[in-house]
């Protein structure tokens, strides 16, 4: 397969990288010491467009193919997560279910505010019962008079505490017998019975948030509802397609950006009257991670292609990037602390924030146990095919 980047999207590449550079990196410490982003720098992304950049163009978006987009995160992973966090919601799993199942109206009144980052977006599905299994969330909606009623207690929601809008998936018809269908809901912020609850305090990724959202008798409209009643897993399902590639996109920058330091690192240190890099025990760990790096991102730009061009494959691809991906910087993460020895695991150095900052993407918008689970499913019924 031939990946190709034009001169318009290279050029938007070096842009990114320049903004990266100048406005976003220089505020990483400040980031993970006082846990918040600098308004300057939201300002930097959403005058580059990367909260709309894979959002349709007539929605005020960037366009960008997913082959794009991943570029484009890719550069972003260099500097602190907590930007990726707080921009990128807006770009794949709060807005995709408005994308591709909402009416157009819902699309007008929503997509632009999005798009420009106005509005900061919220997923909320988890659940305390309801993790991996989506299908468990306890999550109601009950219609009355043409409005919806919700109840319920949703927990690890990224962007909850600035999120001026939430996709909020809840079971309806909650008096039949058996499986219960969940339908998805747009939830704006100041709707009166939706609260912020708790915030959680991460190991990593200082300066986003991870909180609870409680809704208790929240009334929306139902014209808030996405697609028909009972639509809401698929509607799940078909976001989180999308952020894993951006996730495994999100993986394959922070590798590099690892790798790029440690090279420097080992080139540069001296003992024993020699550099570090002319160890070959030394030089392995870098072919290691090299190798893994080269092949993960490889399989990341397959499954940007092939989310455009086979739509079909989307549970597939999405799934086999992101276990991918995750799991490579992981091990690359984990060289690089030990490569950069005492420097790898002090505060002040990046390493040491890099390495807690990635430990999650094996577990967020689907665990590597889940991913596996997805890929021998896709597989075996391709094989019956």
């Amino acid at each position: 397969m031939d990946f190709k980047f034009d001169d318009a999207l290279l050029a938007l590449q070096q842009s990114v990288r320049q903004m990266v550079d100048e406005k976003l990196k220089p505020y990483d410490s400040l980031i993970e010491a006082e846990g918040r982003i600098p308004t300057d720098a939201l300002d930097a992304i959403r005058s580059a467009g990367l909260f709309g950049s894979h959002t349709p163009s007539v929605y005020g978006g960037l366009g960008l193919d997913m082959l794009g987009n991943s570029l484009v995160i890719m550069e972003m992973a260099r500097a602190h997560i907590a930007y990726f966090y707080t921009y990128s919601m807006n770009v794949h799993i709060a807005s995709k279910g408005i994308e591709l199942y909402g009416t157009d109206a819902q699309r007008n009144r929503w997509l632009p505010d999005l798009a420009s980052g106005q509005v900061i977006g919220s997923y909320a599905l988890t659940e305390e019962a309801a993790g991996s299994d989506a299908a468990a969330v306890e999550t109601t909606a009950e219609l009355k008079d043409g409005y919806y009623i919700l109840n319920g207690r949703k927990r690890y929601i990224t962007n909850a505490p600035i999120a001026g809008l939430f996709t909020i998936f809840a079971h309806t018809n909650s008096t039949k017998p058996g499986k219960r269908p969940i339908s998805a809901f747009v939830v704006e912020k100041n709707t009166e019975g939706l609260t912020v609850g708790n915030i959680f305090e991460m190991a990593g990724g200082k300066g986003a948030f991870q909180a609870e959202v409680i809704l208790t008798d929240c009334k929306i409209p139902a014209e808030n509802r996405l697609g028909e009643e009972g639509d809401g897993f698929a509607i799940a399902m078909s976001s989180l397609d999308a952020g894993r590639i951006n996730w495994a996109a999100y993986c394959v920058g922070a590798a590099q950006n690892l790798l790029d330091m440690t090279i420097a690192h080992i080139t540069a240190r001296h003992q024993f009257g020699r550099p570090l890099s002319d160890n070959q025990g030394i030089q392995w760990k870098i072919a290691d991670m090299a190798a893994d790096l080269h092949a993960a991102r490889l399989v990341c730009y397959d499954a940007a292609v092939k989310y455009d061009e086979h739509p079909d494959q989307r549970p597939l691809i999405g799934a086999r990037a992101k276990l991918i991906a995750s799991e490579m910087v992981g091990r690359v993460a984990d060289q690089a602390v030990q490569l950069f020895g005492g420097q790898g695991y002090r505060k002040d150095l990046p390493i040491e924030r890099i390495w807690r900052e990635v430990r999650v993407v094996r577990i967020l918008e689907g665990t590597s146990e889940i991913m596996r689970h997805i890929i021998s499913r896709e597989t075996l019924k391709a094989s019956q095919r």
